[in-house]
């Protein structure tokens, strides 16, 4: 008996309170609970994160190196990984390396009392690895954020001459550094993957028998990938 009495008043309890809520639906109440968790932003907007980016491109030689190397870079790309912050910072290293390469049309060489007749050819491979930082101009999701750059490292400098099969050179460790301007593009909004476009200037005090002061400029774009 007393357990038929407790269920009925429980059944009544329950009656009322459908009564009272007539319109009650759990889904549309945990959804409503649940708006404010919306207005929360991405977790690359609050917390530190990572980006891995490569690049190809070309690199045009400066001073004594163009009159050295003549056009373009026969090769030029680097690799860079970053932290990134919330706000407008980010710091890492990038690895670079380009190479410079020009022949000569064949000509005579007096060495001592013999001419040797030879293709003269000139060469200059900078691989590079420098610590940087950059400022950028929008927030972390931006679709377009650009950014300025600076960095100061070190480069393996290998030049070397050769008049046919001898060459002549040095091979040596340089300090070097560079500065660019860039922009970061995200193929969707909040996404992990995009486009990265750069151009630099680099600038090494290496010297050598045939260059000075080695100089150039550059342009590359690639991806990046970014997570946290």
């Amino acid at each position: 008996m007393k357990r038929l009495l407790l269920l009925a008043l429980l059944g009544l309890a329950f009656g009322s309170e459908a009564q009272q809520n007539p319109g009650y639906n759990k889904k549309q109440d945990y959804e409503y609970r649940s708006v404010p968790t919306r207005n929360i932003t991405s977790p690359f907007e609050r917390y530190t994160h990572y980006q891995i980016t490569a690049r190809y491109g070309v690199a045009s030689p400066l001073g004594s190196l163009k009159d050295y190397a003549g056009g373009m870079a026969k090769y030029h790309y680097n690799l860079s990984g970053e932290f990134i912050y919330p706000k407008n910072f980010s710091f890492g290293l990038q690895f670079n390396y380009s190479y410079f390469k020009d022949r000569l049309p064949r000509r005579i060489y007096s060495s001592g009392n013999q001419d040797i007749s030879s293709i003269e050819t000139h060469s200059l491979g900078a691989t590079s690895l420098h610590a940087f930082g950059k400022y950028h101009f929008a927030s972390t999701n931006a679709p377009i954020r650009p950014y300025a750059m600076l960095g100061l490292g070190a480069s393996g400098m290998r030049n070397l001459t050769y008049y046919g099969y001898l060459e002549d050179g040095k091979n040596t460790l340089a300090f070097s550094g560079q500065v660019g301007l860039g922009a970061r593009f995200l193929f969707t909004k909040g996404g992990n993957l995009g486009a990265d476009v750069q151009a630099t200037y680099f600038y090494s005090p290496f010297k050598s028998s045939y260059v000075s002061n080695v100089a150039n400029v550059s342009a590359s774009a690639g991806l990046f990938y970014r997570w946290w």
